[in-house]
């Protein structure tokens, strides 16, 4: 069982850290990657750190740019949590899609919509999304709201690589950079009709499993 080492407070919100956890499932789960799906993400598969926030109604997210991609469908959102910590249960989150203008999130165009991770352990969370981004907008930002106050929330895990800077918090109508040296485990799989090889994509990585 995770120990809770250290509780923080930041000018943006609280949060609680459970420190360095093991990677029971190797940072891998089962999603079919079709000849036109890709997987998009900035982490490296390899948990670091399990963090969730004191207070409910935030949201952590990344932001993708699709627009060399090929592809125009989020077929999935991937979130890497668990429902051991910190209150061993699932109690659920929420999903959702932002516009990205100029680099900054901007209003929602997708969800939110209600879903719970299954199984014990830390693990990828394979959610649907099914929908395709509005003609001309292919820059935006995958997000996960944690809708209740400590200790009733699903966590989100950071990896062990250098931060990219990609990712992303909100609360109460303000973004902010998320701040960690290392990358949220938050993926999102797209379909498009053309193939692209496994190398930079514009500023985000397609990558085939």
């Amino acid at each position: 069982m995770l120990r809770l080492s250290a509780i923080v407070a930041t000018a943006f919100a609280l949060t609680a850290t459970s420190g360095r956890a093991a990677d029971t499932s190797k940072g891998f789960y089962a999603v079919p990657m079709q000849p036109t799906e890709y997987e998009l993400r900035w982490d490296n598969g390899t948990l670091g750190y399990v963090r969730t926030h004191i207070l409910g109604g935030t949201w952590v997210a990344n932001d993708f740019d699709a627009s060399t991609l090929g592809a125009t469908r989020v077929q999935y959102l991937r979130f890497f949590s668990t429902g051991q910590w910190p209150n061993s249960s699932w109690d659920g989150c929420e999903i959702g899609i932002y516009r990205l203008v100029d680099d900054l999130p901007g209003r929602l165009i997708w969800g939110p919509a209600f879903v719970q991770g299954t199984g014990p352990g830390y693990r990828w969370c394979t959610f649907d999304v099914n929908w395709a981004l509005p003609k001309g907008i292919l820059k935006f930002v995958a997000a996960v709201e944690q809708p209740y106050n400590y200790p009733h929330a699903d966590p989100y895990c950071l990896d062990t690589s250098p931060a990219t800077g990609r990712a992303w918090t909100y609360y109460q109508g303000i973004w902010k950079p998320l701040e960690t040296y290392t990358n949220l485990m938050l993926r999102v799989v797209m379909q498009g009709d053309i193939g692209v090889a496994p190398t930079s994509v514009g500023r985000v990585k397609a990558l085939y499993y």
